[in-house]
């Protein structure tokens, strides 16, 4: 058979669909994969061969060893079309962020206006981040990251960062350098335009106090922060505050914060006469100590703390705060409930696997309740797991019921077996059927016995009922049948003989639903006695 080449040529650039897409289009499905692929389209075609110089997106992954992959970034930079702006940069890699070729693409970017720049480094040791990743014009959201399983700390500047057009900071695993000169440390008073700051896992080293100064900042999320420090926020657009399993002494808030999430293992001292504003508050402590006892101490500081969010309109808190409060009851009973706007609230035991061993004492629910009457409590909790002995009975009743569906199923066969047998002496051939109908019946009422034995007295007494008008109601059946097919009292016998026979090799296990080896069915001249 021969082929057409030009043919099949000309059909396969017909259906090279993605080809005739245009430029941005397949720019936005390039920016999905690593850079190195991305170059690696130039050998498809002439319309691919220089389709990746302009691509605004650059996904940076390295491969070893790290001077191989610094290379290959320096000639992919250099190759690149400079007249097209980059958009966004991702940047991931082992080593420390102090490479030169780190700088070298943190400043060919910035100077193409780069606006989304991600940074993800797995050092070996210590080192400082170079000050040129701290200053872009056009920059606006900015994620900077250690590996979760590097250990070696990485120091950020102490200048303040030069971020003007910056909206969006993440920073994870970042140890954010010290000033020993000054007892606090400011770093985004230059972020004038910052509105979303994460930090998560971060450590402030050497300084009394952390200064957030950022006029347009509305949402602030501070995650595990290592070290003990008062935070002084300056923020007078901000409206939700998340602050979770943090070493802070001391929180200043500013006063239009509307949704604040705390969650640590101690309650924690909030500036005073701040929270005025509050709609949504979620407060999970986790001071449960097994084998412990609540001390006063943090009961005292919780209610100090609750008090400050007392204009919270959705409240929840955490079921180990509903425990605490409850063991100190005339504590509790001395303070006025705080709480007068209250639309919901709601206690939480997720976090506690023995949460159904809490009870809220009438005191502490006056404490959260009393003023806000109108308000909708939801406290569910978990169900006690089974004991050793609840699990046995449970596995006892299922048994049961198992033993019973299987009767159930067994003596809707036999009534299905007998009513058969009743249409058997209409039917030709009537000592086979009969034969077989029997067989049938029979095997069916040993296996009902067997299973009526292994239940419970107590449980198989209706069962027995049943079972006893169907042994009735077979019995006159086998009755009728043998009327009908025999001829004689010998021929009676000989066939009740032969059923007998055969249902003893029945019980003894074998499955072979026809008749044992040599037996035949008796004719009307047998002569064999019962």
């Amino acid at each position: 058979m021969e082929f057409d080449d030009d043919n099949v040529r000309r059909r396969v650039v017909e259906e090279d669909r993605l080809s005739s897409l245009p430029d941005e289009l397949i720019h936005k499905i390039l920016s999905c994969f690593d850079i190195k692929f991305v170059v690696q389209t130039c050998l498809l075609s002439s319309r691919w061969e220089y389709l990746w110089t302009s691509m605004s997106c650059l996904n940076f992954s390295s491969f070893s060893p790290l001077p191989k992959f610094a290379k290959f970034m320096t000639n992919v930079l250099s190759h690149r079309n400079h007249q097209v702006e980059v958009s966004s940069v991702n940047l991931d890699f082992h080593g420390a962020a102090s490479q030169v070729f780190v700088k070298k693409i943190a400043k060919y970017a910035f100077s193409h206006n780069l606006q989304q720049l991600t940074v993800v480094c797995f050092p070996k040791k210590h080192h400082q981040y170079p000050s040129c990743l701290f200053s872009s014009k056009s920059l606006q959201h900015f994620t900077l990251s250690n590996h979760p399983f590097s250990y070696a700390p990485c120091l950020t500047p102490k200048t303040p960062w030069d971020f003007p057009a910056l909206t969006t900071l993440h920073l994870s695993h970042i140890t954010l350098c010290d000033d020993h000169t000054e007892k606090s440390v400011d770093l985004f008073s230059k972020c004038v335009n910052l509105k979303n700051l994460t930090l998560k896992r971060f450590t402030v080293m050497d300084v009394e106090v952390f200064d957030i100064i950022t006029p347009l900042l509305s949402n602030l999320v501070l995650i595990d922060c290592r070290r003990s420090i008062s935070i002084n926020l300056i923020a007078p657009q901000l409206e939700n505050l998340t602050v979770l399993d943090c070493a802070i002494s001391y929180l200043n808030v500013p006063a239009g914060v509307s949704s604040l999430c705390y969650r640590g293992y101690d309650p924690r001292k909030l500036s005073k006469d701040r929270f005025h504003s509050l709609n949504k508050v979620s407060i999970c402590l986790s001071m449960y100590k097994l084998y412990k006892a609540y001390e006063e101490e943090d009961a005292i500081e919780t209610i100090n703390m609750l008090q400050e969010l007392h204009c919270a309109r959705y409240l929840t808190l955490s079921v180990d705060i509903v425990e605490c409060l409850s063991s100190f009851p005339d504590l509790v009973s001395h303070h006025p409930s705080p709480f007068s706007n209250l639309n919901c609230l709601t206690i939480d035991s997720s976090r506690r696997s023995d949460a159904y061993k809490v009870k809220m004492s009438t005191e502490v629910r006056n404490f959260l309740l009393e003023n806000s009457p109108k308000a909708i409590f939801t406290m569910e909790l978990p169900e006690e797991p089974p004991t050793k002995a609840m699990k046995q009975k449970e596995a006892r009743v299922k048994r049961k019921a198992k033993l019973a569906a299987e009767i159930e199923s067994d003596m809707k066969d036999l009534q299905g077996s007998i009513e058969q047998g009743n249409m058997i002496v209409d039917q030709k051939e009537k000592a086979k059927a009969a034969f077989d109908n029997i067989i049938s019946i029979s095997s069916k009422k040993s296996q009902i016995r067997s299973l009526l034995e292994k239940l419970p007295k107590r449980d198989r007494v209706e069962l027995e009922a049943r079972f006893s008008l169907q042994l009735e109601e077979e019995e006159a059946l086998r009755g009728r049948l043998l009327s009908e097919i025999v001829n004689s009292e010998e021929d009676r016998c000989a066939f009740e003989k032969l059923i007998s026979d055969y249902l003893s090799s029945y019980d003894q296990d074998v499955s072979d639903s026809k008749l044992p080896p040599g037996s035949q069915m008796p004719s009307s001249s047998s002569t064999s006695g019962c």
